[in-house]
């Protein structure tokens, strides 16, 4: 009798579930689309910004309240304090859509930086463990756009100045048990929203990441196509090819020889199209459609016609059974690095034009490609606000 597989215990699923979250890579980028595709990005760069000059001014408002003048080097220290604090309130208040990954580690480190020496500095144990409480805020923006990894080092730096701020205060003479409970009740209190807001998150990224994918073939979906555009990096003068393939008769395939087949031919198609441009991004946006983006710096040789020649021909020989393709191309005009253009308009654009040159390859007979209109994007508003 074959033995019966217990199930895991609760502690060990937790304790896989905790490993899975903090092994998946954090995407900066998803809370920020998400946050645009909502709507959302005004009000949280009010709240980002408001805190930060709150936090930011309190060291110096400590130091401006206090009965007897400050020592000159914490004064400066306070003005120093407020005064960067106030330049990142100015770069996050102009960046668009957000700031970039590398400019907002620095914004974290800095922030953990000041945090550490506005509390070791205060007049009392007390008062120090007191400003650590702000560490929360930080540790929040952390969980939403770093993810675990990042949350450790912040986490790190907040309780090793608690550490070093309740060694002052035995020093001083409290009794050990009174300052192992303010300390534990501080480290509580700025961690315990963020962790759980951790966890949630690093669910929700795995979740994320799987709903950008076609389930069949592997390959983007149309939502995971939206991701890609708006990926950073586009050099100045940047154009966005989109070579748009439905595949002729598909409907036959699945009749003649059933879905199975089909689906094996998809995935097949999705795989010879990856493989023939490796530096472009593959996506299935329908049931026998798929797209292809690539990125081109202007002044290079472009040759449409050849490269979606080189697609048809893949789709060809790909598969058994055999299927054909009809090929659609649209391209924007090559855009400036600061163009404000709103990427997933200018993606929308771009199909649909393609979808067009597609449609006109189809009615010819099907099997060959078409090069559709250049698409101008300097009337496509932007949405980063």
């Amino acid at each position: 009798m074959p033995e019966r597989r217990r199930s895991a215990t609760p502690i060990a699923r937790a304790r896989a579930e905790s490993v899975r979250i903090w092994r998946t890579v954090h995407r900066y980028d998803m809370f920020t689309d998400y946050l645009v595709d909502r709507g959302l990005m005004r009000s949280t760069r009010v709240a980002v910004v408001v805190t930060l000059l709150v936090i930011g001014v309190q060291p110096l408002l400590f130091r401006l309240g206090e009965s007897a003048p400050s020592e000159p080097h914490l004064m400066a220290m306070a003005i120093v304090i407020a005064t960067v604090d106030a330049g990142w309130a100015v770069l996050l208040w102009r960046a668009q859509p957000w700031l970039d990954v590398r400019l907002s580690l620095c914004f974290v480190t800095t922030s953990c930086i000041f945090l550490g020496e506005a509390a070791l500095t205060m007049p009392g144990p007390l008062l120090g463990l007191a400003a650590c409480s702000s560490y929360a805020a930080i540790l929040g923006y952390v969980v939403f756009f770093h993810g675990s990894r990042v949350f450790a080092f912040a986490m790190a730096s907040a309780v090793a100045v608690v550490t070093i701020i309740a060694v002052r205060e035995i020093t001083d003479g409290t009794a050990l048990i009174q300052v192992i409970a303010i300390a534990t009740t501080v480290l509580a209190v700025i961690s315990t929203v963020p962790v759980m807001t951790l966890m949630l998150m690093g669910i929700l990224t795995v979740d994320a990441e799987a709903s950008e994918f076609d389930s069949l073939t592997g390959t983007l979906n149309r939502r995971g196509l939206h991701r890609e555009i708006r990926r950073p990096g586009s050099e100045d003068g940047t154009i966005v090819v989109v070579y748009l393939l439905d595949l002729d008769g598909f409907k036959s395939v699945n009749d003649t020889h059933g879905h199975e087949a089909g689906d094996a031919v998809l995935v097949a198609v999705s795989r010879a199209l990856s493989e023939a441009m490796p530096d472009a991004s593959v996506a299935r946006v329908g049931g026998e459609e798929f797209v292809v983006l690539e990125r081109l710096v202007a002044g290079r040789s472009l040759d449409l016609t050849r490269q979606a020649e080189l697609l048809r021909t893949v789709v060809r020989v790909s598969s058994q059974p055999p299927v054909t393709a009809s090929v659609g191309i649209s391209l924007s005009v090559p855009l400036p690095s600061s163009h404000a253009t709103d990427p997933t308009l200018l993606l929308n654009r771009l199909i649909a034009t393609a979808d067009e040159a597609m449609y006109t390859a189809k009615k010819a007979g099907g099997d060959r490609t078409h090069v559709g209109n250049v698409v101008d994007v300097t009337d496509l508003a932007e949405r980063f606000s």
